[in-house]
């Protein structure tokens, strides 16, 4: 039987390209990571919890899957990333996190807007493949159109 190193243990399992995912903005993968960012940083300075738990429950381990995402879209002149609707999960424990450690409330309710809006478009889900090993959308329909700038 194989041991598993330290880090595979830990590491995120990688979603399937089955997994259920909305159409997220530019604007708004730039208002989750503030979200993210601040929840971490709130977080870390009251807790004494060790880094990967940190991480997880202020949501900044999913910040470079984001950046991913965004890079490979730009780069396909899409207007949108997916975001797994299992991530969703991810905001939701950032902001009650949040809500516990006396986070700034501009934050707060822009994490409870990004939550209300995510909930709706769950019903908009579209089929997803690995482009680079990076999660996108399957099909181009959010394509830009050329003229358009890549980032708001």
């Amino acid at each position: 039987m194989r041991r598993r190193r330290r880090d595979e243990a830990s590491a995120p399992a990688t979603p399937h390209q089955d997994s259920p995912a909305i159409p997220i903005t530019f604007g708004e993968t730039d208002a989750l990571v503030a979200v993210f960012e601040h929840a971490y940083t709130r977080i870390r300075a009251l807790s004494d919890a060790d880094a990967q738990t940190l991480a997880r429950a202020g949501g900044s381990a999913l910040i470079p899957v984001l950046y991913a995402r965004v890079g490979l879209a730009s780069c396909r002149r899409r207007s949108v990333i997916p975001l797994l609707t299992e991530e969703l999960g991810t905001l939701e424990a950032a902001v009650v996190n949040l809500q516990s450690y006396g986070g700034n409330e501009v934050v707060l309710c822009t994490g409870h807007d990004l939550l209300d809006e995510f909930s709706r478009r769950r019903e908009n889900t579209r089929p997803l493949s690995y482009e680079h090993g990076i999660l996108a959308y399957a099909d181009g329909a959010e394509d830009l159109p050329v003229d358009q700038p890549l980032l708001p």
